[in-house]
């Protein structure tokens, strides 16, 4: 079973109002990657917050998906986590990670796919910890796959992008995920 992380946003409202694009569209892009993940019999990774992750996460298990890890901090550290609690309810496992700093990094590091859903100042920081394990050698990911209908201008910040263009696929739509992941899993 394919591991597939995901990274995006938490707060919809404010992803809206930067891209232009009505919440009810990210809202449904969201209903559909969980329903491709399902189909493509995939095991899917998120951290227990809210936004494109909750989303994602419960319409995977909507559509019967078999296996949603929710990466949990044990500690509130460095940030609170009483907030994310209820974001763990549909957690067929619950990963406790030392602190926050280990949960956004495992998102990224222990599946074999990622999946950008949309940027945030959390994605950024998540996306810098997918360019040092690319350029370290570090970590299980194989590809980083980036839906240019979710991101603002259609690309990744350069300032990444350059340095791990090697394992970046960009997809035009959300659709187009069903086609690569049946790709990738040949």
């Amino acid at each position: 079973m394919i591991k597939v992380g995901i990274i995006g946003p938490t707060n919809i409202p404010k992803l809206s109002k930067l891209t232009g694009k009505p919440q009810e569209f990210f809202l449904e892009k969201a209903k559909l990657i969980g329903k491709i993940l399902t189909e493509a019999d995939c095991e899917l990774w998120v951290n227990s917050d809210k936004g494109m992750l909750v989303a994602i996460g419960r319409a995977y298990k909507d559509f019967g998906g078999k296996k949603l890890v929710v990466l949990y901090p044990d500690k509130g550290e460095p940030w609170p986590k009483e907030h994310t609690k209820p974001y763990i309810k549909n957690a067929d496992e619950i990963r406790k990670e030392p602190n926050w700093f280990w949960s956004n990094y495992n998102v990224t590091a222990l599946p074999d796919l990622c999946i950008c859903v949309g940027l945030s100042a959390g994605t950024l920081s998540e996306l810098a910890y997918i360019k040092w394990n690319y350029q370290l050698k570090c970590g299980n990911l194989k590809k980083l796959i980036s839906i240019k209908e979710l991101l603002r201008n259609g690309e990744l910040p350069p300032e990444i992008e350059v340095d791990i263009k090697e394992i970046i696929e960009y997809i035009e739509t959300t659709e187009d995920l069903r086609d690569f992941l049946k790709k990738f899993k040949k």
